[in-house]
């Protein structure tokens, strides 16, 4: 501070704040608009993914779930070879589960391996299309009963499948009751007033 300003008891110009010119507006002015965030590198190649892939079968990786598991995308077309390479190349021995899943724009199946060989896991997404997605069945017999859940209460059809019928529901019940376009009054659902 010079001699002058302590006289006159001013600040320095550059330490007081400006005022606004008269009619000139208090808004803080706009941001320029941040650049777009990189998007995230893709999750990593698995070791059956990778060996599927090995063996002329195209995945698409997911990365592991919460618990380590291995995921993989497989096209409907690539399900039944990849299934059988599975058992006999990596040990699979052992379908624990499928689940059907209703995004409201596809119907998703997900098949759980076990290897009693190996202890590993690994999961398997396939899309079907149109509502339709091939059994695994003839790879893994255990498929029975799972698929028929997905097929009764989702509404996938399992082609291959030798009784695909409902297992849950009646026979007689209309639609598949856990399908996102069924709604809380649906008359679907008075199955005993018919």
């Amino acid at each position: 501070m010079s001699e002058e300003q302590k006289e006159n008891g001013k600040e320095p110009a550059a330490n007081t704040p400006e005022k606004p010119e008269a009619g000139a507006s208090t808004q803080p002015a706009e941001k320029a608009p941040a650049a777009e965030a990189a998007p995230p590198p893709p999750p990593p190649a698995g070791e059956f993914g990778k060996a599927l892939e090995g063996a002329g079968i195209p995945v698409s990786h997911l990365g592991p779930d919460a618990e380590g598991i291995e995921r993989i995308d497989i096209a409907p077309a690539d399900l039944l070879r990849a299934g059988e390479f599975l058992r006999d190349q990596s040990q699979f021995d052992l379908l624990l589960s499928c689940s059907g899943i209703d995004w409201k724009d596809r119907l998703e199946s997900v098949y759980h391996l076990y290897s009693t060989k190996t202890h590993k896991t690994l999961a398997i997404k396939v899309t079907a299309v149109d509502e339709h997605s091939p059994s695994l069945m003839p790879v893994w017999p255990a498929a029975d009963w799972h698929e028929r859940e997905s097929y009764d209460l989702l509404g996938i059809k399992y082609d291959g499948h030798p009784n695909l019928t409902r297992i849950l529901m009646p026979i007689d019940w209309l639609g598949h009751p856990l399908r996102k376009d069924y709604k809380v009054n649906d008359p679907r659902l008075v199955w005993n007033e018919r």
